[in-house]
């Protein structure tokens, strides 16, 4: 077996897996790997995940955002920044160590793969899922509210790929697992993830 791609040096915000994956997804193309993103994700935005950096236990995400590469010898890789697992993880151990099939079903997790030219070149996100609004009693008699990111948003600015026509379609066309004129790429159940990791 081949080493896996070496991942070309990128920027890592925390909790802002999608730009992460985006940056390294566009740098692997640039260098001509085969690449592919993937959405976890479920119609509830309750996927628990294991070996995650964040807990030594379960983290329960709304969803996450990972990178599949396959080397010239045809293995499948995983590229997940925010794993406790080797970075990369070859597919079939990523997937037995970090997901469950015995998870009660609002927690089952669902994988949409999107080819990694198409990603980056029709995601775009203006963050506006990181805002929250906060109450800012020093205004005067009515407290106002101002918004503020959940947590320090990247340096560079938001992600728009050249062939997006909105400014932020993350929701509806990458993390919606219902499949729409609006979406990208295919989704798949955890049976069909480790069939592909086995090819």
């Amino acid at each position: 077996m081949l080493d896996p791609p070496s991942p070309p040096e990128t920027v890592y915000t925390p909790f802002y897996c999608e730009e992460n994956i985006y940056l390294l997804c566009e740098a692997f193309i640039a260098q001509q790997e085969d690449a592919s993103v993937i959405i976890v994700s479920n119609e509830l935005k309750t996927v628990a995940l294991w070996n995650q950096k964040l807990s030594e236990s379960v983290v329960v995400w709304d969803y996450h955002v990972v990178l599949l590469v396959r080397s010239r010898d045809q293995q499948h890789w995983i590229y997940d920044f925010d794993t406790r697992l080797p970075f990369p993880c070859l597919m079939q151990d990523y997937l037995s160590h970090t997901f469950r099939e015995d998870v009660r079903s609002s927690y089952q997790s669902v994988f949409r793969i999107v080819p990694g030219p198409i990603f980056v070149e029709h995601f775009a996100s203006d963050r506006s899922h990181m805002l929250t609004d906060a109450s800012d009693s020093n205004s005067g008699s009515e407290a106002s509210s101002i918004q503020t990111y959940r947590s320090p948003p990247p340096s560079h600015s938001p992600i728009r790929g050249k062939n997006a026509r909105v400014a932020n379609n993350l929701m509806r066309s990458f993390v919606c697992m219902i499949p729409s004129d609006e979406t990208f790429g295919y989704v798949n159940d955890l049976r069909a993830m480790i069939d592909i990791a086995e090819t």
